[in-house]
């Protein structure tokens, strides 16, 4: 019986984990968009974000991401970023 306590420990914490190192990127425009996102210590990738939807992003290191010749580069503490009239729009 404790043996199934503590695989369903591991399984709960392996699925909470990566979510604390993610960033969201909110589009609050009705416009959907292709980022670029590049980690600092990584290799770039095209991140699809929705009109008016979220994306969990690893930036945990640290990142840039560019779409539409807008480029920024966030720290690995940032935790939202918003997109609004096709610029970011940081908190």
């Amino acid at each position: 019986m404790k043996t199934k306590v503590f695989v369903a420990s591991l399984l709960a914490l392996a699925v909470i984990a990566p979510a604390a190192n993610a960033m969201t990127v909110q589009n609050l425009d009705k416009t959907a968009y292709k980022l670029m996102l590049t980690p600092t210590d990584g290799k770039a990738v095209e991140v699809d974000v929705k009109a008016n939807a979220k994306a969990d992003v690893d930036c945990a290191k640290g990142c840039t991401i560019s779409f539409d010749g807008k480029t920024q580069t966030f720290d690995g503490k940032a935790a939202l970023v918003k997109i609004k009239d096709g610029a970011f729009a940081i908190n």
